[in-house]
């Protein structure tokens, strides 16, 4: 078992890196030879014998079964190792060795290892324990490997090991102190890998011996390997080993053969993972099915949103995944499954409709299985190939209207006034307050952004689906639409009657494609070095306001908090592997304040890295001041957006507490406008100037920093703002936005803007969602958030509707300037 040995052109020393530790022919080897490896490359449960810190690089739980068989000895071995990954950050291993021979002492080697580190930097460490049935002092042998392993960029690794540090001594057997340092190169990408690895023996450095392991990944699921290995003093033998490996997704098979001039050596391992490998694939690829309310749901507990803890943005999660689904060359076709959107407002569906429109430029065919839907569900399906739906199917498609809920006649009836200063005629946002009814400047407002999204919707349906536009207007007078009707009316494709009806479908639409029941884009083990540059997504999710990012107890809003922004931005513009930052805006503002600090450090960041501004949903007022100072603005065309403009707004409380409760309070001021932010009376002429003074200088400022961030004159800046909102194709036309284009199209420009060429593969990470006390830097979510379940809606979603659309969660209340959307705004 001296043989060790490696590759099929030039390759590792896993044998070697094994060679006989144990000094006496009785136990010729320390361990099992492996197929060709290299304390460099080995990322595997089978680091264990080789470089501990291979550990780390463990995606999920495996076992490996290996069996070997000297035929010169007659030495036959067996072994089992088994690792896994700890919480992304450790890695764990058990590995059990026996070996056996006819004349000499039988001996089991027991394993135990441990490592810890980042994706590009482990150290590690297994301890090994021996025992024989035949020696005594075998029993007593016990020794400690110490292992570093880097991987720094995507074509080098290194490794540096220490086997048997600590000497042990028994009796006649001896395990001396060797060290091997291995190196690691990719020139071709990840398909191709050649490793040299040097082993020190004691001697000197012409007692060592180099080793040479060289992989090729043929096919998806067929892995060749060879290796080579040779000392530098004269008549030393020269080992080979060549391996071959069969990999299916959980289950993969390896044989290796080699050995010296004295005689050859063969091993069988046999893998069993959990993490999923690249594997043989049916050429006519995979059919997965997207959930999308699934996906879409969201929401956090109560306690713990109390406590820190928010659940990540599962939009963005999907759209993340409906990103990579786009460029996995298994996926051939989606089922996307559809019953509503929640949480979905018009610029996201833009944005989802996008989505499967480049699933389908990317060759994915896309069947949207609707169970029920709104206008915005359809005008998602619709960019589907086919359209079905099952005969309980029914679909809302009703056309639009825009409502807007006002409490003015409640304040009424609870004897609350308010007091408000505000520029501009189209800062709205008090009257949900002040007014019963719809205002003249509010009504033209929505009047013109409805024109506009009808205007979208009708285009994108009739393209979509190839129909003339007079017969959605036809399908808006029915209404309530039964899923036959809805196929007479062309809106859908058929109405399938079960599951081998829809598998019929399928096969027409992706003939011979194997159904993916838990399809994830990029579940296979992660063979990449280093760590992949970024694009980071800084959230500015909800109302804005001071402190941290969380979430309304209740779970009915979003806070965006500057200083989690603030930190995000500070964090992907120091963090090296970032090549760009999109600030991700869905907010109609709040505090002045908090949207000030979050332009500013924009405008930091911009100094540093390149920062898109991506608008979804809706980007008005304090969301639009956040987003301005960005290198290029990004809106859909139905974005609610724009709102330039201030005010400010107080309660008198007086006849609500002493007319109707019977509280009275007597005021003792020491200046003219000590009481001016009381809460009790109404203010003074005098009061209502200096307040008023106050926001026109706020929304002088505000029209100062647009000019210069839009490189337009303050005066056009004027006649744009005064608390207008547009939407996102008017702001476009009107210089307040850069482009049309949705989170994708933000990001593509992002990636250009960094240097990226469009071939390399980034990782698109969030930054500002930390979950708690336990979050790691950078705000993705840490070790105790990995632990917690996901939490659920604290309140049914109808009840968190109402309450949004009365205005009561959107921090207008709350004392302080205010940038914000005019209006709580409900489309249907």
């Amino acid at each position: 078992m001296r043989l060790l040995a490696l590759p099929l052109l030039l390759a590792s020393g896993v044998a070697l890196a094994q060679t006989p530790a144990i000094i006496r022919p009785l136990v010729s080897s320390r361990g099992l030879t492996l197929p060709p490896e290299s304390t460099a490359l080995v990322e595997e449960a089978t680091s264990l014998s080789i470089n501990p810190a291979g550990l780390r690089f463990v995606d999920a739980p495996q076992l490996f079964y290996v069996h070997e068989r000297h035929q010169v000895l007659d030495q036959v071995g067996n072994g089992l190792f088994t690792g896994t990954s700890l919480f992304g950050v450790a890695g764990v291993g058990f590995g059990v060795e026996w070996l056996r021979h006819p004349t000499e002492p039988d001996y089991r080697r027991t394993s135990f290892g441990f490592a810890l580190g980042t994706d590009t930097l482990a150290l590690g460490a297994t301890h090994h324990a021996f025992s024989s049935g035949d020696r005594a002092d075998v029993d007593r042998l016990s020794s400690w490997d110490i292992g570093l392993s880097g991987r720094p960029c995507r074509g080098f690794a290194y490794g540096l090991v220490a086997k048997d540090i600590n000497e042990p001594e028994e009796g006649a057997f001896h395990l001396r102190r060797t060290f091997e340092l291995g190196v690691g190169l990719r020139p071709f990408g990840e398909h191709y890998t050649l490793g040299v690895d040097y082993l020190l023996r004691p001697g000197g450095l012409d007692e060592g011996r180099l080793s040479y392991t060289l992989k090729a990944e043929v096919v998806p699921g067929l892995r060749l390997s060879a290796g080579a290995s040779h000392g530098f003093q004269r008549g030393e033998a020269l080992s080979v080993q060549v391996a071959a490996t069969l990999d299916t997704a959980f289950l993969g098979l390896t044989y290796a053969g080699g050995g010296t001039e004295d005689g050859l050596d063969h091993s069988l391992a046999l893998r069993l993972s959990l993490a999923p490998y690249r594997s043989l694939r049916r050429p006519s690829g995979v059919v997965a099915l997207v959930d999308l309310n699934d996906r879409l749901a969201g929401g956090g507990s109560p306690t713990l949103a109390l406590l820190g803890f928010s659940s990540p943005d599962p939009y963005l999660k999907l759209m993340r995944f409906l990103e990579l689904a786009t460029r996995d060359e298994r996926l051939r076709g989606v089922v996307l499954k559809m019953e509503g959107l929640g949480g979905v407002d018009w610029g996201r569906a833009e944005e989802l409709r996008q989505a499967v429109l480049r699933l389908r430029g990317a060759g994915k065919k896309v069947l949207a299985l609707v169970l029920s839907s709104d206008d915005k569900g359809y005008f998602v399906a619709s960019a589907a190939d086919q359209v079905y739906a099952l005969p309980a199917s029914s679909f809302l498609i009703n056309g639009l209207s825009a409502g807007v809920t006002s409490v003015a006649g409640t304040m009424e009836k609870l004897g609350v006034s308010w007091d408000v200063a505000r520029v501009g005629e189209y800062k709205t946002a008090p009257e949900q307050l002040t007014r019963k009814d719809m205002s003249d400047a509010e009504r033209e407002t929505l009047n013109a952004w409805l024109d506009t999204q009808v205007d979208w919707y009708e285009q994108a349906v009739a393209s979509g689906r190839k129909l003339p536009v007079e017969r959605l207007r036809e399908a808006w007078k029915v209404g309530l639409i039964p899923a036959r009707t809805a196929q007479s009316l062309g809106l859908i494709d058929g109405v399938l009657q079960g599951k081998e009806e829809l598998e019929q479908r399928l096969e027409q639409l992706v003939p011979g494609a194997s159904y993916a029941e838990n399809y994830s884009p990029r579940d296979e083990q992660e063979t990449r070095w280093g760590r992949r540059r970024r694009i980071a997504i800084v959230p500015v999710l909800g109302s804005i306001a001071g402190g941290k990012s969380r979430e309304d107890p209740l779970g009915a809003t979003r806070i965006a908090g500057a200083e989690t922004v603030a930190l995000a931005l500070y964090r992907a513009q120091t963090d090296p592997s970032v090549v760009a930052i999109v600030l991700r805006v869905d907010s109609g503002g709040g505090d002045v304040l908090a949207s000030d600090l979050m332009y500013r450090a924009v405008l930091e960041a911009k100094k540093v890295k390149p920062v898109v501004a991506s608008m979804g949903d809706v980007a008005a007022s304090g969301g639009y001041y956040a987003a301005m100072a960005a290198d290029e603005l990004f809106a859909n065309p139905t974005t609610l957006t724009g709102s330039i403009g201030v005010f400010y707004l107080k309660p008198a409380l007086k006849g609500l507490l002493e007319d109707k409760l019977g509280v009275t309070q007597e005021t003792l001021p020491r200046a003219p406008l000590a009481d001016l932010m009381g809460l009790w009376r109404p203010w003074t002429p005098e009061e209502q100037r200096a307040v008023q003074s106050w926001v026109d200088a706020t929304y002088d400022d505000f029209i100062t920093y647009v000019a210069q961030a839009r490189k337009l004159e303050k005066s056009q800046v004027d006649t744009l703002a005064r608390g207008r909102v547009w939407s996102g194709k008017d702001a476009h036309a009107r210089g307040l936005v850069d482009r049309l284009g949705g989170l994708a199209d933000a990001v593509a420009s992002a990636r250009a803007r960094g240097g990226a060429s469009a071939s390399e593969d980034l990782d698109v990470v969030v930054y500002g969602e930390a979950r708690g006390l336990f979050s790691s830097l950078g705000g993705e979510p840490g070790v105790l958030a990995r632990l917690l379940p996901e939490p659920s809606a604290p309140l049914p979603p109808g009840l968190q509707g109402l309450l949004r659309e009365t205005g009561l969660t959107s921090g207008v209340l709350e004392p302080g300037l205010k940038a914000a959307l005019p209006f709580t705004l409900s489309v249907h």
